[in-house]
């Protein structure tokens, strides 16, 4: 092979491996973030990140104190209220994160883990903070419930004051975590508020065993009334 048929064959390769290059799909940097978001944002943080699944779950299942407030008789009505909360609050997440996308805080940096953490391929699912919303949701039902059920139980602040902080540390921790934006835990609090607040109020207005206490009946020989103070 002389040397103009070598020098053609090299000048094809680097012909097709600069085509090659040009062709190339190169991943888009992130999207830039808002100046309220771009505050507080931070490294992936493994530690504080485990903390965080810590305090979601003790302030997702605080609720489960009113089996020591509650007559046995009334934990089946109970729990399926509050699991009526977690699956609204739940769905709510699911919905929103499959239908929203956006890129966790760790992706700006350079450090950013090399595979999603907990190997869940959910580094574009940061709105809203699930964490968030689950431990929120534990915290208002838990508050909702003693103010409307209980609210002389010698148990009552102590459960309540510690549901709101562990929910609000699983907040603060997952924005230190590097695992979210401001925006996504306030919206995750504000979801898991309302779920964990609307379930027992509603229970209290309209179920007729929360409403014992005022309901009045009178019977008399021709006629029966019912007076329902609200």
């Amino acid at each position: 092979m002389g040397k103009s048929s070598r020098f053609l064959i090299l000048l094809f390769v680097l012909f097709v491996v600069a085509v090659g290059h040009l062709g190339a799909d190169p991943t888009p940097p992130p999207p830039p973030v808002n100046s309220f978001d771009s505050v507080l944002m931070f490294p992936y943080s493994e530690p504080l990140s485990v903390t965080s699944d810590v305090t979601q779950y003790l302030s997702f299942f605080a609720p489960a104190a009113f089996a020591l407030v509650a007559p046995s008789s009334e934990w089946l009505e109970i729990s399926l209220l509050y699991g009526t909360s977690a699956l609204l609050s739940f769905g709510t997440r699911t919905l929103l994160k499959k239908t929203i996308e956006r890129v966790r805080p760790y992706e700006y940096f350079p450090e950013s883990p090399e595979y999603p953490p907990m190997g869940e391929d959910d580094h574009d699912e940061s709105f809203p903070s699930g964490h968030s919303i689950m431990a929120f949701t534990g915290a208002a039902f838990t508050h909702a419930l003693f103010a409307l059920r209980y609210p002389d139980s010698r148990y009552r602040m102590p459960v309540t004051i510690a549901a709101w902080t562990f929910a609000s540390a699983t907040a603060a921790l997952r924005v230190a975590s590097g695992n979210h934006f401001i925006t996504d835990v306030l919206a995750g609090a504000a979801i898991g508020s309302f779920f964990g607040f609307a379930v027992p109020y509603l229970a209290w207005k309209f179920l007729p065993s929360w409403q014992n206490d005022r309901i009045s009946v009178a019977v008399g020989p021709t006629m029966m009334a019912m007076n329902i103070r609200f």
